[in-house]
């Protein structure tokens, strides 16, 4: 089935110092300078790598583990510091650890990252955003912002409080995927959705309460789809928000997906779907 009317109304929505002697390499116990809130930590081999590539002058400070040199990973990552004429910082692994257990041996900290333009949104032929509703685990929400960067996902809404942020774990997973899906925090998602409404976004909830599920809908062009905590699906005043609830296809009953498998189910079947806008 399709919305009756995929038309909605429009409105005005609401609105590191460098060196030029190249890497310069420091070790030994010293007191560690204090990191501006604004600035994000970013860890792992391949999160770095998309930061080098999409934005090389945001990055204000970065750190090596003691004994770099034996990784090939490690040394490319050197080398493209360098290039971007970065002072190379070397730590303890203990360090490194206290920010991220899987850090492979190397963070960033990175001054800026995309954020969502509500206005930009109108430019798009066929659009997705995601609203994640209490997502506390790193892994899922880095495993939803590497399959949103790969379908395309333009935007990301999470709450503020009461749900992970970008943290290290949350870039490490996400392999890159932060870099390209603007993200923001808000205290409340009815704004945003009323704005996103207002641009023509149709809003679906995923709910194992619902009785269509996701292969029954004839998607529109722009869609947000919504995805609850963990433990226990959206909230009521999120299910409020929604033109209809849906459900993912499922044998037992008694289980259900985890919410990131959940997100890119909903995301690949919209990607699917969306070619015939795109066509």
């Amino acid at each position: 089935m399709r919305p009756k009317n995929h038309s909605r109304g429009k409105s005005s929505p609401r609105s590191a110092p460098t060196s030029s002697r190249g890497p310069q390499r420091s070790a030994g116990p010293r007191r560690e300078p204090e990191i501006p809130k604004n600035w994000r930590a970013v860890a792992g081999t391949h999160a770095l790598s998309e930061v080098f590539s999409v934005r090389p002058h945001q990055i204000k400070a970065f750190w090596l583990r003691q004994g770099w040199e034996s990784s090939q990973d490690l040394r490319d990552l050197e080398e493209k510091a360098r290039k971007a004429r970065l002072t190379v910082e070397t730590k303890p692994v203990a360090v490194l650890d206290r920010l991220c257990a899987t850090h492979q041996g190397a963070v960033a900290y990175v001054d800026g990252r995309p954020t969502l333009d509500f206005d930009g949104l109108d430019s798009f032929k066929t659009s997705t955003v995601l609203l994640l509703d209490g997502i506390e685990d790193p892994h899922n929400l880095g495993a939803i912002l590497r399959t949103g960067w790969l379908m395309g996902v333009n935007g990301l809404l999470i709450p503020e409080d009461r749900a992970v942020g970008l943290t290290p774990t949350v870039h490490k997973v996400a392999c890159g995927g932060v870099e390209h899906v603007p993200v923001q925090e808000t205290t409340h998602f009815q704004g945003s959705i009323e704005t996103l409404k207002e641009k023509g976004y149709w809003v679906f909830g995923l709910s194992h309460k619902a009785k269509k599920t996701i292969f029954d809908l004839e998607l529109p062009e722009k869609v947000v789809w919504a995805v609850g905590a963990e433990d226990k699906g959206l909230r009521v005043p999120t299910e409020k928000l929604c033109d209809e609830l849906v459900s993912i296809p499922q044998l037992s009953a008694a289980a259900s997906y985890n919410a990131s498998v959940a997100t890119a189910i909903a995301l690949t079947e919209t990607f699917r779907q969306q070619r015939r806008f795109r066509a």
